[in-house]
């Protein structure tokens, strides 16, 4: 396909704030018969919560859809107040003359059912109960996650996504979209992510999840108001964490060095931070159950190749791999792209070299900026 010259919006640019934007506030898709999640149960009230950056194209045809990993949620870009700490979780690839150029595109970004951000979970109350649904909060799966943007996207009359964009799990939901809506998908970015979690990366995360379940203080999933700290959920974060950086980052960020002359590693340290830091915001049942979704996948298992998974797309497709990316590493999306090279689809496969690992989707932007630019810009 021929490259083209983006599009420029004429509408105003909100002010900006440093290198960042001031975005606007989440906003709410209410429905009022429930939402019915693939295992069969229902749950109504439901409540979606979802964000937008740019303006919609009075054709609807600029619309990128961005989904986000198991730690973030719908907060994708921006700060809604300049003197916010912090912007969005994608900042550095989402704005005003970034990759993704909300001066031609329009971004959406849903927070998916089961985590913690917003979206009706295990934490919200059940209007019937006057307790949180906790343990009684369903099991989701992917696919859940995809029917969740599809009402949102139905809601603002987007009938084609320009492109869906994700890394890590929502990497894995831009593959899902691919094969269950072939014909809503304009083109594709998929980093850091796989058809399915391998084998050795589900290991991990079911140690963790079993971290989770044996402390005493999480009390079958049923633990909120008793204010104990969920120590099994900061050991699992530990254990996650490891996943996502490399040995090379690692050697470089601590080595073997001990804490202000201590027997204490500086790595464990940083580990424990991290653990309590994440805990204290995160929710436990949410963990568990955003985690087994992302393990419960497997293309190969619904669709029966790879190849028949992707053989209804008509879509460019960009993946992104890490080379030191532990928890998928670059040898699964090179299985992406072969299926979809067999599918005629029109795949392309960078594999970028870095030190950061799994994380480098979020960290490495001069790394992916110009790739992720130059593909949006050639459609």
């Amino acid at each position: 396909m021929a490259a083209t010259q983006p599009r420029r919006s004429t509408a105003p640019v909100p002010q900006l704030s440093g290198t960042t934007f001031v975005c606007d506030a989440p906003r709410r898709l209410e429905l009022e018969h429930g939402f019915e999640f693939q295992h069969g149960q229902r749950i109504a009230p439901f409540e979606i919560v979802y964000e937008t950056s740019g303006r919609l194209a009075p054709g609807r045809d600029n619309a990128i859809l961005v989904c986000h990993a198991l730690s973030p949620g719908a907060h994708a870009a921006g700060k809604y107040a300049p003197a916010d700490p912090a912007a969005g979780w994608w900042d550095g690839l989402i704005g005003y003359g970034k990759g993704i150029d909300l001066s031609d595109h329009f971004v959406v970004c849903v927070n998916f059912p089961g985590s913690p951000w917003g979206t009706t979970g295990p934490a919200t109350v059940d209007p019937e109960t006057g307790a949180p649904y906790g343990s009684r909060y369903p099991w989701i799966t992917v696919e859940d996650m995809i029917e969740s943007q599809r009402r949102v996207a139905d809601h603002l009359g987007i009938a084609r996504w320009k492109s869906v964009v994700g890394g890590s799990l929502g990497g894995m939901q831009v593959l899902m979209w691919a094969a269950l809506y072939p014909e809503r998908v304009g083109s594709l970015v998929c980093m850091a992510a796989a058809a399915a979690v391998p084998v050795a990366s589900v290991g991990w995360h079911l140690i963790g999840r079993k971290l989770i379940q044996s402390d005493p203080a999480f009390r079958g999933g049923d633990y909120y108001g008793a204010g104990e700290v969920q120590r099994g959920l900061q050991l699992a974060r530990m254990v996650g964490h490891m996943t996502y950086l490399s040995e090379a980052a690692l050697e470089q960020k601590f080595g073997r060095r001990r804490r202000g002359g201590t027997r204490q590693f500086e790595v464990d340290s940083y580990l424990e931070y991290q653990a309590a830091k994440f805990a204290n915001a995160y929710d436990a049942n949410s963990y568990l159950r955003v985690q087994a979704a992302m393990d419960e996948m497997d293309l190969v298992e619904k669709f029966g190749s790879l190849t028949a998974a992707f053989r209804a797309l008509r879509a460019p497709a960009l993946l992104v791999s890490f080379d030191t990316d532990w928890l998928f590493p670059p040898e699964e999306t090179r299985r992406i792209h072969a299926a979809m090279r067999a599918a005629d689809v029109a795949a392309t496969h960078l594999e970028i070299a870095t030190p950061n690992g799994h994380d480098a989707f979020l960290v490495d932007y001069p790394l992916i900026t110009p790739p992720v630019a130059d593909f949006l810009a050639g459609l």
